[in-house]
């Protein structure tokens, strides 16, 4: 199983600069941050791996990643002018001690975690900018990020669509649907599949934005099968969601297929 971690704007407005700085959250969940005094080389925001729950009430911003390994991280914003946003990536192991770093101004990186890692973080640091947009960073085992085909984030929805890592039966999809959405929404990718997945994320709400979205996607593949699969927390979403989202999808004649697995109530 090949894994990818898809990571939105820190929650936590602790770890945001925010003297002076204006913030705007739009409907897709990308952010608008600028400063215009900001000082080349302060550290916009960061993420974590590890946080004092009970003090900030906050969830890690980071996923878990595995000792030794090699990973790929990328990261989607625009930004003012020709100059690169910075990136930086610091490891540190039981005492805080700083064991490794990275730092690139180019939209990927590739890194590998450190031996003795604990927790680890991720900064954007301002170079010589006024302001930028930020869409994602993305954390992802070597190679996975060519597999990401297009992507969509709501306020109630997101959903990635994924490329097999081996060979491809464009006639039948996959739809892994989770609840959520999340801040970290995890995609893992089966060697042994050989069809395109969608990994959708949903709190249950605005389900036909949800559909129209897909239908936009998937509208010139014909003949298309679906096969439906429950993911994490599907069965905490609201039943009359599970059952409308299933009949609507199965109904839909640029999403129907004949033989559409059916969901598991």
């Amino acid at each position: 199983m090949t894994e990818c971690y898809i990571i939105r704007w820190p929650r936590d407005l602790s770890k945001v600069y925010v003297n002076g700085s204006t913030i705007r959250y739009s409907d897709d969940q990308s952010v608008y941050y600028s400063n215009e005094v900001l000082s080349p080389g302060q550290i916009i925001c960061t993420w974590s791996s590890t946080i004092d729950y009970l003090a900030s009430g906050s969830a890690p911003s980071l996923p878990l990643l595995k000792i030794n390994k090699s990973y790929e991280l990328g990261i989607k914003l625009t930004s003012d002018n020709s100059l690169p946003a910075q990136f930086e990536i610091n490891f540190r192991d039981e005492s805080q001690e700083l064991i490794g770093s990275y730092r690139s101004t180019e939209d990927r990186l590739t890194f590998t975690v450190p031996i003795g890692t604990v927790f680890y973080e991720v900064h954007l640091i301002n170079l010589k900018h006024h302001w930028l947009h930020f869409e994602t960073l993305t954390i992802s085992e070597i190679g996975v990020l060519d597999r990401i085909i297009s992507q969509n984030f709501s306020t109630h929805y997101s959903w990635v669509y994924v490329r097999p890592i081996r060979g491809s039966n464009h006639k039948t999809i996959r739809l892994i649907i989770n609840k959520g959405p999340r801040s970290i929404l995890p995609v893992s990718i089966h060697e042994s599949i050989n069809y395109e997945q969608i990994f959708i994320y949903t709190d249950g709400q605005d389900e036909g934005k949800l559909i129209e979205s897909l239908d936009q996607t998937l509208k010139f593949k014909q003949d298309l099968q679906l096969i439906f699969e429950t993911g994490l927390g599907y069965h905490y979403l609201p039943s009359e969601f599970r059952l409308k989202l299933e009949e609507t999808l199965k109904q839909n004649k640029i999403l129907g297929g004949n033989n559409n697995d059916k969901l598991d109530h």
